[in-house]
């Protein structure tokens, strides 16, 4: 059974602080408060050579400092320095896109048996994924959700004649085309941008031009809080199928013709909005792009689904209803809005208008990925551009200065200015005192010390800075023996350059 993240990190600081002399103990719990660093993202990362199928997604524990690939039947770990730190085969079904879950510290993807008719939410435990060659059916660290709702869709006999057509594209079988599925990312709930975060599982569809079902993606929302019940070891010998018969939402994006659907979704918490990496499209009344986005603000709204005949036939079938954003290429004819921006094998927003795009390669037997760090641009021709170092060390700046002191006392003025190219939203700055000093009352900001590390949240009237934007807060302090500037100061876990 896994344990909480949360459990976890108390776990280990509680065994670190027993383990060290009583003076080291400030600084030890005071490395676990400043928020980790986005300048130690590596700008490139290969994910190895590896026997299986081509790369489909990846995941990022930031945190821990480690990036997941799935390579269809093989799970790869690696650390930020580019070393192997374990895999997990085993398995012959097809393991999709992952997302890392930062509620419970495990790694989600999909996972499909299409000859089973099984289809799954593969969870694992990849705190406990230490070593190469881990076996996802005789390890504990592998477990599975079968989805009815998924099945259903899956398997619906469309044209009525007592025989489903199983894994065929061109056929009338399949409700809205579905192929099984493939995208998964944890986000808000549809037309919200925060609360509980919910997993968010895509349809794959089939391409068949034939039809006219199969032009919308189809997203299932699912609260996993309470997933343990569902969860089974991976038995492929006898496929179980224990999962939730009740989706939290299922939602419908009309983007036109796309080649197995959703191949990676990503939701990006700094613009609130939600990614869809697909394979293009064949339907030449489509413009076919390969990135969509949706906003996680627009609200869903019941309407109909074009294309999609209504019960018995009669009509059209109405569902909810979510719009692309309002941005991207545009085309004329159909409304339609996207990017020719290939994000199909690995997408993941790290916060701060910065993404990992993965890209794979090799043959058959012999595939490898490629990882880059990029930044969005907003353009509609080139959203993205490879990030540089100098961008991650300076995407904000601070100016700390002491106004006054005074025997047992000073006041500070602080200025942080958000020098990147995507909104801070919610900001905290961070830093170390290196004097003993303490705060005894701040403003602009809400403060909390723990041993010498500060943090400083923004206010609610002046907690998003929008790129070039800046925020000014001050405090009083105490201190026994002066006071000195910090020797580094952060913004959301991002060091800050002197403004």
């Amino acid at each position: 059974m896994h344990r909480s993240r949360i459990w976890r990190a108390t776990s280990a600081l509680v065994a670190a602080l027993l383990a060290v002399p009583l003076a080291a103990t400030t600084a030890s719990a005071g490395d676990d408060v400043v928020p980790p660093a986005v300048a130690s993202l590596p700008l490139e990362q290969n994910g190895g050579t590896w026997p299986t199928s081509h790369v489909q997604g990846i995941a990022v524990d930031q945190e821990g400092g480690y990036v997941y690939y799935s390579f269809t039947t093989l799970l790869a770990k690696y650390d930020f320095e580019g070393n192997l730190v374990g895999t997990v085969g085993g398995f012959t079904g097809h393991l999709g896109d992952l997302d890392f879950n930062t509620e419970d510290g495990r790694v989600y993807g999909s996972l499909e048996y299409k000859g089973d008719e099984a289809f799954y939410i593969a969870a694992v435990d990849v705190d406990d994924v230490d070593r190469v060659g881990m076996d996802a059916q005789t390890s504990d660290v592998f477990s599975t959700v079968y989805l009815p709702e998924v099945h259903d869709d899956y398997a619906a006999d469309m044209d009525g004649d007592g025989v489903f057509d199983g894994n065929v594209g061109n056929t009338a079988d399949h409700r809205y085309g579905s192929s099984g599925i493939d995208g998964v990312s944890f986000g808000p709930r549809f037309g919200r941008t925060g609360g509980e975060q919910l997993l968010t599982v895509a349809y794959g569809i089939y391409a068949n031009t034939s039809r006219t079902d199969n032009d919308h993606q189809v997203l299932l929302q699912y609260d996993v809080s309470d997933w343990e019940r569902y969860e089974r070891p991976l038995t492929e010998e006898d496929p179980h199928h224990v999962g939730p018969a009740e989706t939290d939402g299922k939602y419908f994006v009309r983007t036109g013709n796309t080649t197995y659907g959703v191949q990676n979704l990503a939701y990006d918490d700094a613009q609130q909005r939600w990614f869809l990496g697909v394979y293009r499209g064949t339907k030449p009344e489509f413009p076919n792009y390969l990135m969509f986005a949706v906003d996680a603000a627009t609200r869903p709204v019941e309407g109909d689904l074009l294309g999609v005949p209504g019960p018995d036939g009669d009509g059209t079938e109405r569902g909810l209803l979510v719009a692309l954003a309002d941005d991207g290429l545009s085309d004329p004819e159909t409304g339609i809005r996207g990017w020719e921006q290939k994000a199909d094998v690995g997408l993941q927003p790290l916060g701060h208008g910065f993404f990992y795009l993965a890209t794979g390669s090799g043959t058959q037997g012999a595939q490898t990925a490629d990882l880059e760090l990029v930044r969005w641009t907003g353009d509609a021709e080139t959203p993205f551009v490879p990030a540089t170092q100098d961008e991650l060390d300076r995407t904000c700046a601070v100016d700390y200065t002491v106004h006054g002191t005074w025997p047992r006392g000073f006041t500070t003025q602080v200025r942080v200015r958000n020098t990147g190219t995507a909104p801070t939203e919610g900001w905290t700055a961070a830093w170390r005192f290196g004097s003993g000093e303490t705060i005894d009352h701040a403003w602009g900001v809400d403060t909390e010390q723990d041993g010498d590390v500060v943090r400083a949240a923004g206010a609610p009237w002046n907690d998003t800075l929008a790129p070039g934007e800046r925020a000014t807060f001050g405090f009083v302090g105490r201190s026994s023996s002066g006071t000195t500037d910090p020797s580094s100061v952060t913004l959301n876990g991002f060091p800050c350059a002197a403004a």
